[in-house]
């Protein structure tokens, strides 16, 4: 039996030289709960969004440590929500929303990237705000990005703000429901939100993290011979027959 294990082994090693090819899958081995860390691009009228720089060095200083302050509180305060816990003003509204799958490198049908545009508007000619985006399952949210400021005028439709997300680490491949929050940029105050609730589009979404996707690639093993052709095909039919033999005198001793 150790033999004949032995000829198995040794055939499926020249099937490898001969150019067999074998599925590698690459996945994240970290199955504990991981950070939660995406990857974002921002855009505004169909362009990548970049903030108006600040007119001094200490007015830029000013506006990074604000950005920072705002992405720590929302990193640290993800709770419940429910639409009867906002407090909000009506001079401000998303008019709606829309998302759309960007990867899903396994085609398992759960994305690991995805876009959310928004088009946020106000009673008022313009104004200054940002945006908040969460994701969430039964009520609980995580924020996964705190936007740059933009300005919104009015209710003009091509001021919407498209906010293009990667998952690299933290969701498990789940329905998860979105969350759209802006805010003032001046006062900090909550103007308007948009959820699950009063936006389908924003209602589970099949999403993953890229540590869960899964990639399958091809190897294949290439040698050169320099015996002819047929040289690896007479080996295999040696093998083969050696294999043929002793199994036949195996059978014959019992």
């Amino acid at each position: 039996m150790k033999a004949l294990t032995h000829t198995y082994k040794m055939i499926a090693a020249l099937l490898i030289v001969c150019g067999a090819s074998l599925p590698i899958a690459h996945a994240s081995q970290d199955n504990s709960a991981s950070t939660v860390k995406v990857s974002v691009s921002e855009f505004q009228f169909d362009t990548p969004y970049v903030e108006q720089a600040a007119s001094t060095s200490a007015d830029a200083s000013k506006q990074s440590e604000k950005h920072k302050q705002r992405t720590a509180l929302v990193s640290t305060n993800n709770q419940s929500y429910s639409p009867s816990s906002y407090v909000y003003t009506s001079e401000f509204w998303i008019y709606d929303s829309w998302v759309t799958f960007d990867r899903d490198i396994d085609y398992d049908g759960y994305y690991s990237g995805f876009t959310v545009e928004f088009d946020a508007d106000t009673y008022f000619s313009s104004a200054r705000v940002y945006a908040v985006l969460y994701l969430g399952r039964d009520g609980l949210y995580d924020a996964i990005h705190v936007s740059s400021e933009f300005n919104i005028y009015g209710e003009d439709a091509s001021d919407s703000f498209v906010i293009e997300s990667t998952l690299l680490s933290g969701f498990p491949p789940s329905e998860y429901d979105v969350l759209v929050e802006i805010y003032d940029a001046h006062s900090d105050e909550l103007l308007a939100y948009s959820d699950s609730y009063d936006d389908a589009d924003l209602a589970y979404l099949s999403l993953e993290s890229d540590n869960h996707e899964y990639i399958y690639e091809d190897t294949v093993v290439i040698v050169e011979e320099h015996g002819g052709s047929t040289g690896v095909f007479s080996i295999l039919a040696l093998l083969l027959a050696t294999l043929y033999l002793k199994s036949k005198k195996s059978r014959t001793l019992n």
